[in-house]
Formats: structure tokens, C-alpha cells, sequence
């Protein structure tokens, strides 16, 4: 069975909209080969959150096709394959919900998740997520590149295969105790991981400069999205130690989003109602500072 590692990027919030897919090939024990393409979105409609975030704006797919003509190129590669994917549940929602928009049959797979797998293999990293588990196991890649993040995380498959003795990838699923996941044209079933026992609670590992206990003294906090260099409780622990009042849900009372990949509702909320956002760039040099 052929393996492939993809990854998309998306132009906006919308889950149709894939403006960027890379794909690595892995043979061998290897990965063979990487390629990517781009794809124009069906309605142009670039978020500048997303543009921030992967770099890829209107100018970049202007020329590119729109996703059916690029799946019709890559089904030969995707249809009977064993597809990786680091948080398969987005990238395959991004081939569902696109193929539901433009009213087309998905190709045919059996998918794993990466992100499980890492859980797994190495439980006690402070993360999983991609950068922070490829820093852990010394590849060099550009994070938020599709083409990065599939070479990634066709690497961390490699990398758990050889940490639990599995002589091929398939046979990771039952060396962890994972389920694959399936895509057909009518059906969908998840991937599944075993339950891991909850870590205690510790206090943020990251140690505040002086003086930064009164930081955000008087703030409302909510955190968004996932933030790629510590969790969401390290960061809102930061917070309260800071001085600021973290909170769950917007409201009038917050004045302060700070937002990471994947934000959603909660950004769109704060930009609509004028509430200062700080994106991760500008997090970490408010607690370095």
C-alpha cells in the first residue's frame, strides 16, 4: 500500500478552502519525494489572519487551478493509500468539505493521524504539536509550509515506526494501539487513540522576568486558537500570573484576544467589536520582555 503524508494550508476560516497542499511520498523507510501545489480558492477570499499565518495570499493562486482539477491530478496518489496527516481530522474535513462544495466523489482512503501517534511515541513532551515534536527529533523543515509540514510529518511517522520497532508504518496502528481512520465517496469513520492518563497539573514551566507581575494588571483575557510554542494552559497560567483576568468565552468585559492558529469565532467576535488582538509573535515578546 503506497504512504503519503499531506498537509493543506486554507485561505480563511472555511474548511473548503485550501489554498496551498503539500504531499511527501514515503518509500523504503524514506521519504522519497515532496511535492506541492497550489489552489485557488472557489471565492478569492483570503482571510488576513490565514495570510499572516502561511504567507499565501490572491497573488500566489491568481494562475492555480480551483481544487477539482488538482485532486483529479493527485487521486491516482491519494485513491488505495495509507494518508498521513499531523491533526488528520483538518486536513481531511478540508478534502470532505471541498469536495461537498463543488459536489465531487473524495478519493478512497485509510488515514492516521500523527498527532496520535506522537502522543503515543513520546508522552512526555510539553507539546505535539508539529514543530515542537520535529525540534525534538531534529528535522529541519519550514513549519506552516504545506510542503514543510507533509515532509514533517511523514519524518515523525518514520521516526515512531523506528522508536517502536515497527518495520513499516502500517504496522504502527497496532504497535500503539491506534484505529485508522477511513475516508470513502459515501462514508467517514475517525481515527482512534487510546486514552492516555491525564497529566498532573504543574505550574507554567517558563519563568516571568521582573517585573512583568503586573503586565497585563486590569486585563481581560481569552485565549484563541493554539499557539505553536506552549499550550493554551502554560499560556493562560502566564496570564494570571501577570495579573490578568483569563476568561473562557467574549464578552464586553474582555479587552485583550490573544489569537494563534486555528483561531475561529472568538477572533472574528474581538475584530467586530474593536478588541485589541495580540497575535503569538506579539505574546511571547510581551512575556519575554
Amino acid at each position: 500500500m503506497k504512504v503519503v503524508a499531506i498537509d493543506f494550508e486554507t485561505a480563511n476560516e472555511t474548511r473548503s478552502s485550501p489554498c496551498s497542499i503539500g504531499l511527501a511520498w514515503i518509500e523504503d523507510g524514506a521519504v522519497a519525494s515532496v511535492d506541492h501545489h497550489y489552489i485557488r480558492p472557489w471565492d478569492m477570499r483570503f482571510a488576513p489572519f490565514n495570510i499572516a499565518f502561511h504567507g499565501i495570499g490572491p497573488r500566489h493562486v491568481q494562475d492555480a487551478d480551483e481544487f477539482p482539477a488538482v485532486l483529479d491530478r493527485l487521486r491516482g496518489d491519494l485513491d488505495g493509500a495509507l494518508v498521513l496527516a499531523h491533526n488528520a481530522a483538518f486536513d481531511v474535513s478540508v478534502i470532505r468539505r471541498t469536495c461537498e462544495h463543488y459536489g465531487i466523489s473524495p478519493p478512497a482512503f485509510d488515514y492516521l493521524c500523527t498527532v496520535q501517534v506522537a502522543r503515543l511515541a513520546w508522552p512526555d513532551l510539553p507539546s505535539h504539536k508539529l514543530n515542537v515534536v520535529g525540534r525534538h527529533l531534529g528535522v529541519d523543515f519550514k513549519h506552516h509550509d504545506a510542503a514543510g509540514d507533509a515532509y514533517a510529518c511523514g519524518k515523525v511517522a518514520l521516526a515512531a515506526a523506528m522508536e517502536h520497532g515497527a518495520n513499516r508504518i502500517h504496522d504502527l496502528p497496532s504497535r500503539l494501539g491506534l484505529t485508522l481512520g477511513r475516508l470513502d465517496r459515501d462514508s467517514y469513520a475517525p481515527s482512534q487513540a487510546p486514552r492516555l492518563p491525564k497529566r498532573p497539573v504543574r505550574p507554567p514551566p517558563r519563568l516571568l522576568p521582573p517585573g512583568a507581575e503586573q503586565r497585563l494588571a486590569g486585563r481581560t483575557v481569552v485565549f484563541t486558537g493554539q499557539l505553536d510554542t506552549m499550550s493554551r494552559g502554560e499560556a493562560q497560567g502566564l496570564a494570571a500570573a501577570m495579573s490578568a483576568r483569563v476568561v473562557l468565552s467574549m464578552s464586553r468585559k474582555v479587552d485583550l484576544v490573544i489569537a494563534g492558529p486555528g483561531a475561529g469565532a472568538k477572533l472574528r467576535t474581538a475584530e467586530a467589536m474593536g478588541v485589541q488582538v495580540m497575535r503569538e509573535e506579539e505574546w511571547l515578546a510581551l512575556v519575554a520582555h
